[in-house]
C-alpha cells in the first residue's frame, strides 16, 4: 500500500466532543510532523449526536492518534481506522450527479452532455464549490415553480434570485423570461465567482447593477441592505433558496424588496418547518398561493398582496 493513501478514522461523538476534535486539529495542523489530518463531521441524530470523520495520508502514527485524540478528551472513544477504498472519486461523483429533468429544464454536468434534449431548456451546471446542481428536492421545487408560472403566463420585469449559489435559478428565470432584469446575489463571494462562470458556459447574458437592460447581474451581499437591492428593484419575482431559520429573519427585506403583487419563491424548509416559515411571510402580509412537497422538503409560493 502506497505511502499516499488515506486512512480514516470514524467514530460516533457527541457534538460537543466532535467540536473538541476539530478544534485540536486545526491547532496541531502547525506543529505535527506529518501531514496534518482533516475532520469531517455530520449529524445523524437530532444535533446532539455526529459521525466524526479523521483523514490522514499515510497510515497514521498511533502515537500522534493517541495524543490528539487524549488533547480533545477522547480517550475512550471507540473509533474505525481503515484504509480508504482507492476509487477514481470525480468519476463517482459524477455517475451520482444524473442530469435532472424538471418541466422545461434540463439540469446536468459535462459529463452527460451527449444526453441533453433537443426540446428542452438545457442549463450546464457542474458539481462544485456552490450549491445548486438541480438533484436536491429544494432545487427541484424551485424548478417546477419558476416553470409553471412561465406555463401560466406571469411575466416579472425585475427578478431576484436571493442567496444564488451556482446560479442554477437565476439562469432558469433568465431563459423563461428573457426580457427581465435579474439579480443574482448571495454572501459567498466563491458563489458569485461560480455563478459567473456558469453564465459564460450557458451563453447567458451578464450585465452590472444599475444597468437598465435585460440579464443577469451578479452581487455579492450579506442580507438586503446593500443599496443595488434599492436601485433594482422592486422585484416581481423573488426565489429564495436558503433555509428555515434565515429565511424567517429575512422576511421583512425579502417582502420589502418584493413589489406589490409580487411573487414570492421560498424553499430550503423541511415540512416540518414549513408553517412556521409562512407564518412569518403572512405576519408581512403575503398570501399562499402553491405548497410544493418533495421527500423532507417543503417549497412555498406567496404573493405579495
Amino acid at each position: 500500500m502506497s505511502d499516499d493513501t488515506v486512512w480514516c478514522i470514524s467514530g460516533i461523538l457527541p457534538r460537543d466532543k466532535a467540536e473538541a476534535l476539530e478544534y485540536v486539529v486545526e491547532i496541531a495542523a502547525d506543529t505535527v510532523e506529518m501531514i496534518p489530518p482533516t475532520v469531517t463531521s455530520f449529524e445523524v441524530e437530532d444535533g446532539k449526536v455526529w459521525m466524526t470523520q479523521m483523514f490522514f495520508v499515510g497510515e497514521p502514527e498511533p502515537d500522534l492518534v493517541t495524543a490528539v485524540l487524549a488533547e480533545a478528551g477522547l480517550t475512550d472513544w471507540a473509533y474505525d481506522c481503515a484504509p480508504v477504498e482507492d476509487r477514481d472519486w470525480v468519476s463517482e461523483s459524477q455517475r451520482l450527479l444524473a442530469p435532472v429533468r424538471e418541466g422545461r429544464f434540463f439540469v446536468y454536468g459535462s459529463h452527460d452532455a451527449d444526453k441533453a434534449p433537443d426540446d428542452t431548456v438545457n442549463l450546464l451546471i457542474e458539481a462544485g464549490q456552490a450549491f445548486g446542481t438541480g438533484q436536491h428536492e429544494t432545487t427541484s421545487c424551485c424548478l417546477a415553480l419558476i416553470d409553471a408560472l412561465g406555463n401560466e403566463g406571469y411575466a416579472p420585469a425585475t427578478i431576484l434570485d436571493l442567496g444564488t449559489g451556482s446560479g442554477v435559478l437565476a439562469l432558469a428565470a433568465h431563459r423563461v423570461w428573457a426580457d427581465a432584469r435579474v439579480v443574482a446575489s448571495d454572501i459567498d463571494p466563491i458563489a458569485v465567482e461560480v455563478l459567473v462562470e456558469n453564465l459564460a458556459v450557458n451563453r447567458a447574458i451578464e450585465r452590472g447593477i444599475g444597468e437598465d437592460r435585460p440579464g443577469i447581474a451578479p452581487l455579492v451581499a450579506d442580507g438586503l441592505d446593500a443599496p443595488a437591492f434599492a436601485e433594482e428593484g422592486p422585484f416581481d419575482l423573488v426565489t429564495a433558496n436558503i433555509l428555515a431559520a434565515p429565511l424567517i429573519f429575512l422576511a421583512p427585506g425579502i417582502t420589502g424588496v418584493t413589489a406589490k403583487g409580487g411573487k414570492v419563491i421560498l424553499s430550503g424548509i423541511l415540512q416540518t418547518q414549513a408553517d412556521e416559515v409562512l407564518a412569518a411571510y403572512v405576519a408581512e402580509g403575503l398570501t399562499l398561493e402553491k405548497k410544493l412537497e418533495r421527500g423532507d422538503w417543503a417549497a412555498l409560493q406567496l404573493v405579495r398582496n
